[in-house]
């Protein structure tokens, strides 16, 4: 029932809007990135688990806006993800959003998870920025 009801409110004015604006919005076009991954010493990680995920966007607020209600995502339509396995080489190829910000997730075996952002800005350079993890992975993308 919380998804389109909420403190006894009916959402039917974000539906709508939501159902109209579907194929108008989001993320759409996608660039093919190689992520590499290699460890402390510079040598490449095999086997290395990556993953790209929208980042959501909410309403942090009680308030009731007339599109978006209280805790709704503000991105109704955020960009696919993509996963990859990486190879001998320590090299995965992945689908990244070109309009917004996604989400990067590295796993690997005998190494601490590594969580940032990656992102194409508009000149077509692809960024990675690490958040505060003590992974000792070093991850590039071109």
């Amino acid at each position: 029932m919380e998804l389109y009801y909420h403190n006894g409110l009916m959402r039917t004015v974000t539906f709508i809007f939501l159902a109209l604006c579907a194929p108008f919005a989001g993320c759409s076009t996608y660039s093919p990135v190689i992520i590499a991954v290699s460890n402390d010493h510079g040598e490449p990680v095999s086997g290395a688990s990556i993953q790209v995920a929208p980042m959501y966007f909410f309403n942090p607020t009680d308030t009731n806006y007339i599109i978006v209600g209280p805790y709704d995502i503000m991105e109704p339509f955020p960009a696919k993800g993509d996963y990859a396995i990486t190879g001998d080489d320590g090299t995965a190829t992945l689908k990244v959003a070109n309009e917004c910000p996604l989400e990067l997730q590295v796993l690997a075996a005998n190494h601490m998870q590594w969580d940032g952002e990656i992102a194409i800005t508009l000149q077509g350079d692809v960024t990675v920025k690490k958040y505060h993890s003590q992974s000792k992975l070093h991850i590039t993308a071109k």
